[in-house]
This record gives C-alpha cells, sequence and structure tokens, in this order.
C-alpha cells in the first residue's frame, strides 16, 4: 500500500531524488510564456478584443460611479417596435407555433412562446417567487448584484418550481413544446444547467453584455448552441422597468467571429417586450443583459438552461437538493438534477462508467443512493485495501456494494447480459 503524505523511499530505505528536469524550476524555465500547447487557440482573445473595438458603446459602466445616459450605450434603448433599426424588421413575436419558433431561434437566437403559462400558472409561479425572495431579504440570506436580487435553487423553494423544471404540463402548459426544441438543440438526455430567479431593482445598473455559454470560450461552435436557455417572464416586460436587452441575430455573428477573428459592427440592442406569461427560448450564443429598471418596483424573471450532459452544471445540485425532495423526486427531475451519471462524467466512486449513457432510468447510472447515504450519516467509502486487512472482509458495509446490489434487483437478467 501507498501511505498517504509520505515520501517514497527506495528499499533501503534512502529518499529517491527527483530528477532535475523535474522540478518546478526547470517546468517554468522550459514554459515560457506563449509557447504552450495549443497556445494560438486557448490564449486566443482576437474575438473580444474586435467586438469591444468595433462596438465600444457594448463597454460594460463603472459600477463605483453613477450610470451615464449621454451618447451611445447599450442600456439607452428602447423596444423593438419603437427603435429606429428595428422597427421595419420581421423580429420574433409571440407564437404558439412550434414551426415558427424553429425559424426564429435558428434566425434569430430567440424565440417566444405565446401563453407559455396559463394565468394561473404564472400568478403562482410569481406570488411563490416574490414571497420567496422578500424571505431572503428578511432573512440574511438574498444574493444580490449591481443590478438587483438572485433567487437561486428554486428546486428547494416550492413544489411549483421542481415541476417546472420537469417541464410539466400542469405548471408550465408549454413544456412539451420546450422539450422538443431542447431535445432538437442539444440531442436528446440534455440536463438542467440551473433554475434561478434574477430581479432587476430601481435604479440600478444593467448586466454586463454577455453569451450564456461564454464560458466556453474560446469554444463557440457555428453549427450548434451547446447550451439553450428559457426566460420565464411573471410580469410584464419592457423598456421601462428593465426587460431584458439583446441583439437579435447575435449568436450568428459571435460563432462566426470565433472562426475568423473579427466581429464587426452591430446592430443596436432592443427591450424585450413581452406580456406576463410568455417565455423565451434563446440560443447561448446570443449576446444580451439585464436593462435598467426606471419603476419603483422590482421586476423579477426565472431563468432554466439546459446543457449536454456531459457539462458542469452551473448548481450543484447533488449538494444542493434538499433530502425531503430526493425522497420524492421522479426519475424525470433526478435526471435533469445530474443524479444520473454516464460514462463521460458525474460518476460516484466509479459508478456509472460502465458504458452507460446517463439517459432516463437507467439502473446502472443512478447515484441517488450516494446522496442518501451522505445524509443519513452512513456513506462508507471505498479506501486502501489489501487482501486479509479488515476493510477488503466481504462483510463491510460499503456503500458501492449497496448500490451494485440495487442495480442487479433492478435489472434482473439484464444484469447478467
Amino acid at each position: 500500500m501507498c501511505p498517504f503524505r509520505r515520501p517514497i523511499t527506495s528499499p533501503r530505505g534512502a529518499t529517491m531524488p527527483v530528477p532535475s528536469e523535474f522540478t518546478e524550476q526547470a517546468v517554468r524555465e522550459r514554459s515560457p510564456e506563449g509557447t504552450g500547447l495549443y497556445a494560438d487557440f486557448l490564449d486566443n482573445d482576437d474575438l473580444g478584443r474586435s467586438l469591444f473595438a468595433a462596438n465600444p458603446w457594448l463597454a460594460a459602466p463603472d459600477n463605483d460611479k453613477p450610470l451615464p445616459w449621454d451618447g451611445e450605450r447599450y442600456w439607452k434603448t428602447t423596444v423593438a417596435r419603437k427603435h429606429l433599426y428595428w422597427s421595419a424588421i420581421a423580429l420574433p413575436e409571440p407564437t404558439k407555433d412550434i414551426r415558427r419558433m424553429r425559424r426564429d431561434l435558428l434566425e434569430w437566437g430567440y424565440c417566444l412562446i405565446e401563453d407559455a403559462m396559463s394565468d394561473t400558472q404564472c400568478a403562482t409561479l410569481y406570488k411563490r417567487l416574490v414571497e420567496q425572495a422578500a424571505g431572503e431579504r428578511q432573512a440574511g440570506v438574498a444574493l444580490g448584484s449591481p443590478y438587483g436580487q438572485y433567487v437561486n435553487a428554486l428546486v428547494n423553494k416550492g413544489d411549483c418550481f421542481a415541476r417546472c423544471i420537469e417541464q410539466d404540463p400542469e405548471v408550465v402548459q408549454a413544456g412539451p413544446v420546450i422539450e422538443q426544441l431542447a431535445d432538437e438543440a442539444l440531442g436528446k438526455g440534455w440536463i438542467c444547467h440551473s433554475f434561478l430567479a434574477i430581479s432587476a431593482d430601481p435604479d440600478r445598473y444593467p448586466q454586463r453584455v454577455h453569451m450564456d455559454q461564454g464560458s466556453l470560450m474560446p469554444w463557440i461552435p457555428a453549427e450548434a448552441p451547446m447550451l439553450l436557455n428559457t426566460m420565464y417572464i411573471l410580469e410584464d416586460v419592457g423598456e421601462h422597468n428593465g426587460g431584458t436587452l439583446l441583439i437579435p441575430g447575435s449568436h450568428k455573428t459571435m460563432a462566426e467571429g470565433r472562426r475568423t477573428g473579427v466581429v464587426g459592427a452591430l446592430p443596436p440592442m432592443v427591450h424585450l417586450e413581452a406580456r406576463a406569461g410568455t417565455i423565451m427560448v434563446f440560443d447561448g450564443r446570443l449576446l444580451h443583459a439585464t436593462g435598467v429598471n426606471r419603476t419603483d418596483k422590482q421586476r423579477f424573471v426565472a431563468i432554466m438552461a439546459f446543457i449536454k450532459p456531459w457539462m458542469r452544471q452551473q448548481e450543484n445540485w447533488v449538494l444542493t437538493v434538499k433530502p425531503e425532495i430526493l425522497r420524492w423526486a421522479s426519475p424525470k427531475l433526478l435526471h435533469r438534477m445530474g443524479f444520473q451519471a454516464m460514462f463521460s462524467g458525474g460518476t460516484v466512486e466509479g459508478w456509472g462508467i460502465n458504458y452507460v449513457n446517463g439517459q432516463l432510468g437507467d439502473p446502472m447510472a443512478r447515484i441517488t443512493a450516494f446522496r442518501e447515504a451522505i445524509d443519513a450519516g452512513r456513506y462508507q467509502r471505498v479506501g486502501v485495501l489489501a487482501p486479509g486487512t479488515p476493510a477488503a472482509d466481504p462483510a463491510h458495509d460499503y456503500t458501492l456494494r449497496s448500490v451494485i446490489s440495487m442495480a442487479k434487483d433492478a435489472m434482473g437478467d439484464a444484469w447478467e447480459a
């Protein structure tokens, strides 16, 4: 066995010397800046430099100074129907037709689902969200930003939110449409990146212009997004209450710019204008930001993003979700929170590495039992073993053995196959 935190010695007990080429100093001397593997690709910020050089009006404000309104600023705009540049262009409008949604997503980087939530569904979600936000402020656990308040981990904060993650039509009537669009954009088996709410508070700052899949830079595939987002519009939004700012079609511009390293002058931003009950589905490459709320009332939207199942989720659901939610969670909810391992990621003690694809209900991929064992204070990890030691006794209550046993029971004869 290899003892932890002890130097490795020769059979005679002498510490073995480290070759000089392996010392930190030698490695640094032979790794001058700019000479690393794939440095031309990984360290290349031509896209960002080009974007702001050609569009200086996209520069974020200094949050330590009063918000300026002089000159050309990305937050100094209006809604599309009133905008000199955009008013004559047929941008996405709320629709119930999935065929129109597909066209809008491909052409403009977003689509608007009309009446995605019924009046009752929308009111239920809004009431619960506003109560939660106020409660978190009172409890001193509210997380803020220069533009407003975050209400994170909505799965823990009301059954209605957990059912949104499932796209349950009883809570969000356009759920089947959203699932279909996500299947087409990301492929089946996608998971939930996070589900949170963001406010635009009165007279605060705009959010920095960004792409939601910007953390993947420098990878911006031109063919399809790696992230698809949904915005639950729970109250009417527009230019006065900080409706989301966006540049229609910028998803294509950014993908092409990553290929060429050049972004030219972009068209102006506009405020999203939509009534309560609408859901905006948008491409992870679309440039957007929270706008400036010039009313006297806090304005919320809820945001749920979807990603490829091998990507790291924004919310660490495996730690976040409450034990009581795990107990009643459906296979679909568990899958979307990442409680299904797959060969390329999410395994626990290797469980899930046996060529499973992480699909809904696969007993070879379930990792919920590990989290339940942690909650119960009885998780037994497999550590250092050797034949004949007490820890190698087959009767030792390792959690992994219990998980294997449950999978065998669930699969029956298929286990041996």
